[in-house]
């Protein structure tokens, strides 16, 4: 999830922000460095591996990348775009490309080749001057901090993505220090999250500044000159067609800045959006808004509309069949009367029978409640066992009369 919130952010700086300030305002390159990203535009079987030092955009050309894990170890150089480019690989081969620039090994994760589609994957180089600017920054960090303020800069933004029943969201925050010295806020930086939220958690690149306690994330000073970054994500389950999320904003914010991945006719309302339109990116299609300034306690609500979601009637009325069922069945039970030997084994073997098919329908309602059952596959197995269920207790109450 972490890859995907970064890559999600990288695409949305370069949709909102100026085209001339984009390199100065994407996260850190190296937090994509290694990890291997799924595309649909690559021909099956391929795998495009770019070298870059300390930026997406500077490029290394004519350097030599591998790709082990195959049958044999390939090479290929990069070409003028800093790509090295590997074709006709067999799906399911798990690779892993490598590149030494300067004398620094630079290693991907392993991953599969998919059927479908292809890989890219980065490797970012150190830049020295990068390290030496981030050198003085920790410099500058150390020293005496002072009482002053922060704010949001105008690069912050909230993603939403659609998963398994649930809306993911993820606040990718920069909090800018426009002093020249380290600034102590009077108190920690607080974001309380909604209180359906769960699976709260930091992103990779976060500063460790920032914790996570419950549905709070607490960030605390002293805080450098320039830039501290702030990421972080939670889920929110679907319940419905509709769904308002709100936060209130512990900081000013420069400019509210919102990228959402839609389904079917998935809308977004927000009084703080200005406008926003449908935008496709990477094979998916996304609502992208901006709106003005927010003060700080101001808070942002995003309300969602259209949202995907599964009735719950099916599995309620399921429930109560089997309630039905399992009532009618001890209402049965109590009314036999012993005959004799052989007519107790029989009620026995009818008896055992029926809680086993009671159990193994709880079973299949307990997984597709979870979404771990073919929508078609639990519908035909429901079926057949309400079908034996009931041939069994009218067998029980044939026993009984």
């Amino acid at each position: 999830m972490n890859a995907r919130a970064v890559f999600i952010a990288l695409l949305v700086t370069s949709v909102l922000v100026a085209p001339r300030a984009v390199q100065a305002q994407m996260p850190d390159a190296r937090q994509m460095s290694g990890v291997p990203l799924p595309v649909a535009d690559l021909p099956p079987g391929t795998v495009t591996v770019r070298v870059v030092r300390g930026a997406m955009t500077n490029v290394i050309p004519g350097q030599l990348v591998e790709l082990t894990g195959g049958p044999s170890t390939l090479s290929a150089k990069t070409n003028d775009a800093g790509r090295a480019e590997f074709s006709g690989l067999q799906p399911g081969t798990r690779v892993r490309a490598s590149t030494t620039v300067n004398g620094e090994r630079l290693e991907s994760q392993e991953f599969a080749v998919p059927a479908a589609g292809g890989i890219r994957v980065a490797l970012v180089a150190t830049d020295a001057q990068l390290q030496q600017q981030a050198d003085r920054q920790r410099q500058q960090a150390e020293s005496a901090a002072q009482a002053g303020s922060v704010v949001f800069s105008d690069r912050s933004r909230f993603v939403f993505e659609m998963g398994d029943a649930a809306l993911n969201s993820f606040a990718l925050l920069e909090i800018v220090n426009a002093a020249q010295v380290p600034v102590k806020t009077v108190n920690p930086i607080v974001f309380d999250l909604p209180s359906s939220a769960v699976g709260a958690g930091l992103l990779e690149g976060s500063t460790n500044q920032a914790s996570v306690t419950g549905r709070r994330i607490i960030v605390n000073g002293p805080f450098a000159p320039g830039s501290t970054v702030v990421q972080y994500g939670y889920s929110l389950p679907i319940t419905g067609g509709s769904m308002t999320v709100e936060q209130i904003m512990p900081l000013p914010l420069g400019q509210v800045s919102v990228l959402v991945q839609k389904m079917g006719d998935m809308q977004l309302e927000s009084p703080q959006v200005a406008e926003h339109r449908d935008m496709p990116l990477q094979g998916s299609t996304f609502i992208v808004g901006k709106g003005p300034a927010v003060p700080a306690g101001q808070v942002i609500r995003f309300s969602f509309s259209g949202l995907p979601h599964a009735p719950v009637w099916p599995r309620n009325v399921a429930l109560v069949l089997a309630g039905v069922i399992l009532a009618a069945g001890a209402w049965a039970s109590r009314r036999r009367t012993p005959a004799h030997h052989s007519d107790q084994d029989r009620r026995t073997r009818l008896d055992a029978k029926r809680d086993r098919l009671f159990a193994e329908l709880t079973s299949i309602e307990e997984q597709h409640r979870d979404n771990t059952i073919d929508p078609e596959r639990y519908a035909t197995r429901r079926r057949e066992l309400l079908a034996s269920l009931e041939r069994v207790y009218a067998q029980l109450d044939d026993e009984a009369a």
